[in-house]
């Protein structure tokens, strides 16, 4: 960089009188010719790193297995400036831990989670009882367990009256009951025998009914045995965001994420599925909401 003192002589008479003669002007073609040198070294330079890097990412690509593949970088990292008053497609929350009821006004597009309700995560106590209790309520089995949404999974079928026989179940409601503050209307067990069972992408009926729209607004699940993803589709860009659902783990939504989205349980990829588990227990129902 150039000194004030150094700026003030280019400008001078004298200065200006060298660049006209001949010497002056061979030192300025000089100097501009090195200019252009270490410009283009540093070019080349600059290139070689972006070569180096490039050969950097396929490797770290092919070791994961990726075949090369990468994202699109987006061309700017700011698209607009002006602020938006739109209510988003989903809004997520997490219950603080520790209380007895969710106490946080609830809209209509809250997905909420909540993961202390029902103990430990590496407590598989509830899930081991419901089976229990579910293979000694005297149902047989060809009758209790239905195939449900393209054979993706079992149910439990309701008019056989399990229900009477497994406290287990009957204690998880109440909680949620009152967790929730929830008048609940319809209840389902869903219970996924190992990693290969799913749940496709569906909405659920209060989205698609309009009588059931009328007494439910309010759909909540919750996972006992082993971890697996609950995913959210939306209705019309197909984008999909997941959550995992570890043992013990609640998830809620209210009656717009139910029309914007649907939702479904991952299929675990082939070479990771395992015999693990799962049970969840989905209740249907009411509880007081607000608008976005």
């Amino acid at each position: 960089m150039r000194s004030p003192d150094q700026r003030e002589n280019m400008h001078s008479p004298d200065h200006r009188q060298s660049m006209r003669s001949p010497e002056g002007k061979w030192k300025n073609d000089k100097h501009q010719q090195n200019n252009r040198q270490d410009t283009n070294s540093r070019q080349s330079q600059h290139e070689a790193k972006k070569e180096a890097r490039n050969r950097d990412r396929k490797h770290t690509d092919e070791r994961n297995g990726t075949g090369g593949k990468q994202l699109a970088r987006p061309k700017k990292n700011t698209e607009n400036f002006n602020p938006c008053h739109e209510p988003p497609e989903m809004r997520i929350l997490f219950a603080p831990p520790g209380r007895p009821t969710y106490n946080r006004a609830y809209s209509s597009r809250d997905v909420v989670i909540v993961a202390d309700l029902f103990g430990e995560e590496t407590d598989l106590t509830i899930y081991n009882n419901l089976l229990h209790e579910l293979e000694e309520s005297g149902v047989p089995d060809h009758q209790l367990w239905q195939s449900w949404h393209g054979d993706s999974h079992v149910i439990a079928d309701d008019k056989r009256k399990w229900k009477e026989y497994s406290p287990t179940f009957m204690m998880i409601l109440d909680k949620l009951k009152s967790y929730f503050n929830m008048d609940v209307k319809a209840t389902r067990l869903n219970w996924y025998r190992d990693t290969s069972e799913w749940k496709p992408f569906h909405h659920d009926a209060a989205a698609m009914k309009p009588d059931k729209a009328r007494t439910q607004n309010f759909t909540v699940g919750v996972s006992f045995g082993v971890e697996r993803d609950a995913a959210f589709e939306h209705a019309d860009t197909k984008t999909v965001i997941s959550m995992p659902q570890p043992n013990g783990t609640v998830y809620t939504f209210g009656k717009d994420v139910n029309i914007l989205w649907r939702h479904g349980i991952l299929q675990v990829p082939p070479e990771r599925q395992s015999q693990q588990g799962r049970i969840s227990i989905i209740a249907w129902g009411w509880i007081p909401q607000m608008e976005l």
